[in-house]
């Protein structure tokens, strides 16, 4: 599924893994050759690191006072709370079949509990924390890996302060950010840059849609994964966890989810309860100007409907998928990549009354619903508008929206 989606246009998160590796913010693939493009204002802004670090503090730490320099003090107090999370698989650590994933993973709380990447916990056999000058061995609590948030258990002293919690309300554009973690095994390594942009949508390789992110042109390289992003103020208003590069490395555009998702989610991640998402259960395309002239479709824009997951929510509700998706596969960079496609696929063009133009629009508003839930679909249909109403389910592993 994946390689189809890169070929229909969704941007796809790339998780290689290899014997012992760092964990990155994970890389955005644009190998696809119709991968869907970024906004224009998405700019590439020269790093800042070493320039802006006097500006934050955390809000636990002791305030300035006039006459005294703390900044540095201030800044190790959040260090102190920031830990590499080494996550074991494949056999015992000091096994030679083990496989070793590095990230990052702060403090949230006075009971030990690490807020990280579920994909740097992964499937880990054993977590291995270190900070503060101390080792410890780590038990997950639970890992969503669709919103890719995980909770890491560790014996912690009373001693450590946690990272306060801010909010994504309190950036806009050009406001200053701090990241901290342990990029190529460098521990609580700082770098600082601004908020490019807010509120942006990425698709990942498995069809989920991650909305909400924050860019940053702070420097994230492999290892910096699970770290906080800190504002002026020092709390933590995102976890660092992409970087959008052809390359592996920073080039200036890094992604955080936004701190709200995880206080949103906060009890059930904490309880361990599983996370249900909902799930329509289709593969699409974007519908463009050049689709819709090589498969004459009424619109130019809307979500073509190219496969319906057999037993799914969709199915059930009889969506219909494009007769030879089969075939998508075998796209190539083509002046018509759409020559492989039938055209006889529904056209999702709304949900529940709202407009829908593409894909992460769609997924949007999907995930801002329960599994169980009714939603009303405006569908295009041999030149008949159709509302079908559908049942959500849950999202399985593996499976697309």
């Amino acid at each position: 599924m994946a390689e189809r989606e890169q070929a229909v246009g969704h941007v796809a998160c790339g998780r290689d893994r290899a014997p012992r590796h760092l964990l990155h913010p994970r890389h955005l693939d644009r190998r696809g050759a119709y991968a869907r493009s970024f906004p224009d204002d998405r700019g590439v802004h020269p790093s800042s690191d070493g320039q802006h670090h006097e500006h934050i503090r955390c809000a636990h730490a002791h305030p300035w006072r006039r006459g005294h320099d703390h900044r540095d003090a201030d800044l190790q107090s959040c260090k102190n709370s920031i830990f590499t999370i080494t996550a074991v698989s494949g056999g015992k650590p000091t096994s030679s079949d083990a496989e070793e994933d590095i990230g990052t993973g702060f403090l949230i709380d006075h009971n030990g509990d690490l807020l990280t990447n579920a994909h740097v916990v992964g499937s880990a056999t054993t977590v291995q924390v270190s900070g503060d000058n101390r080792q410890f061995v780590g038990r997950v609590i639970d890992a969503d890996q669709l919103d890719d948030l995980a909770i890491v258990r560790i014996p912690a002293p009373k001693s450590l302060q946690p990272l306060p919690l801010g909010s994504v309300k309190s950036l806009q554009p050009g406001s200053l950010v701090i990241a901290i973690g342990n990029p190529f095994e460098l521990t609580s390594s700082v770098s600082s840059g601004i908020v490019s942009g807010l509120n942006r949508s990425m698709s990942e390789s498995n069809g989920h849609v991650m909305n909400g992110m924050i860019q940053t042109d702070a420097p994230l390289n492999p290892g910096n994964s699970g770290g906080p992003l800190l504002n002026a103020a020092g709390q933590v208003v995102g976890i660092n966890t992409l970087i959008e590069s052809p390359i592996e490395g920073s080039i200036g555009i890094g992604f955080a989810i936004p701190i709200d998702r995880f206080i949103q989610l906060e009890p059930e991640l904490l309880s361990g309860k599983p996370i249900a998402h909902a799930w329509l259960g289709i593969e699409g395309m974007d519908i463009d100007s050049l689709m819709q002239q090589a498969l004459h479709l009424p619109v130019s824009s809307g979500v073509y409907v190219t496969e319906v997951a057999q037993g799914g929510p969709a199915a059930k509700a009889g969506l219909r998928g494009d007769s030879n998706a089969a075939k998508l596969n075998s796209l190539s960079q083509s002046a018509n990549p759409y020559a492989a496609l039938k055209g006889n696929g529904d056209i999702i063009i709304g949900i529940d009354g709202k407009s829908v133009s593409s894909i992460e629009q769609l997924t949007q508003y999907i995930n801002q619903d329960d599994p169980g839930q009714t939603v009303v679909l405006t569908v295009l249909r041999g030149g008949k508008t159709l509302h079908v109403r559908v049942t959500l389910g849950t999202w399985p592993s593996g499976q697309n929206p």
